[in-house]
Order: C-alpha cells, then structure tokens, then sequence
C-alpha cells in the first residue's frame, strides 16, 4: 500500500480503501431492499439474512437468468465462487495475508468500522490475494451449490477458525459478521427481481 493510499484511509468517512480484497469506499448512506436494485444497499446482520437473500437470487436465476443484472466488472459465476471462497478459507485458511502490522492496525479498524456501521462497502472486482482464479464463466447451478456448501460448513464447524488476512484472527460471532456484510455488498452488485 501506498504512503497516499494509507493517508486516504486514516482520514476518515468516505476514504478509499486499497487493501486487495477490502478496498472501496466507506459508505455511509445505505438503503434496505426488496427486491433487489441497482440503487440499493443490501444489510445483513447474520448469515440468515444472507441464506434468505441466496435463496431469493436463486430463485431468480432459476425463472428467469437473463434478467439479473451485474453493476460490476464479474459476471455472477465469479460473484458466487469468490464468496464461496471467502467463507471455505475462514475454515481452512487464506492463501496469502497482509503484514501482521496491517493486520493489528489498519485491518483492525477497518474491521470495527464495518462492524460499527453494520455493513460494509469494497471493491467488488477484487480477488482474494492468491485465491483460485476466477473464472468468468461456468455452471451456475455448481457455483450456487458451492456458496450454499460453504455456508454450510461454516455453520456445522466446531472449533477455532483461521485468521482473516487482513481482519486477524476473528471469533465466530465476528466472522458470522464478516461474511453477512461481504455477502450483502456482493449480491448489492446484482440486480434481479
């Protein structure tokens, strides 16, 4: 990271963030929505909301997928598989992580600040560091089936999970957190109805 990046980030709302994987802005507006819009900000406070939400975007994909709608750069085979990834390396490990540094600083409050305003705003184009590529297309049907496993698995471990490369070490509750607010910005970025 940069030394006007890191200034941009300390400086407050509406800073930019440039940490691979949580970069974006720092929203503060957001707006509750049902169905889904372009011009909408999705909230989840648990891992429910976000099952219910996955079961409404795949619902939709189901009747009708040429009517979802993609704000960013992926196509929605990516949107899923790199949430999927999200949730399978809190249990099994991230690929690469930040500086321990960054991590007991800069991670740290990015992290009490998403979980400070309920939500959380990045970029959605960025891949996790070193994660698996993305592919742009593949079997939608596989991909739901993935995320849908993924949560899953995180609800039945038992036991400690694996540092967040760049929140730290986080307890359940607070990846529980981690995943709702990533997966609410992710499935923010589609329009469906």
């Amino acid at each position: 990271m940069n030394r006007r990046k890191f200034i941009r980030l300390m400086a407050g709302a509406g800073t930019t963030l440039a940490l691979g994987g949580i970069g974006g802005a720092l929203a503060f507006d957001h707006h509750l929505s049902t169905p889904n819009s372009a011009l909408q900000t999705l909230r989840f406070e648990s891992l429910k909301e976000a099952w219910l939400e996955l079961e409404k975007l795949e619902k939709a994909f189901l009747l009708n997928p040429s009517k979802i709608e993609l704000l960013g750069e992926w196509s929605l085979h990516q949107n899923l598989i790199h949430c999927a990834q999200s949730v399978e390396y809190s249990l099994v490990g991230y690929p690469k992580h930040k500086p321990a540094f960054i991590k007991k600083t800069v991670g740290k409050w990015v992290f009490e600040k998403f979980a400070a305003q309920n939500f959380m705003k990045h970029d959605r184009n960025e891949p996790i560091p070193a994660a698996a590529p993305l592919e742009k297309e593949g079997d939608l049907n596989k991909a739901f089936e993935r995320l849908r496993k993924a949560l899953t698995d995180f609800e039945n471990h038992q036991g400690k999970y694996e540092p967040h490369f760049i929140y730290g070490q986080l307890d359940r509750a607070a990846y529980e957190k981690a995943h709702a607010f990533h997966l609410a910005d992710h499935f923010s970025g589609l329009r469906y109805l």
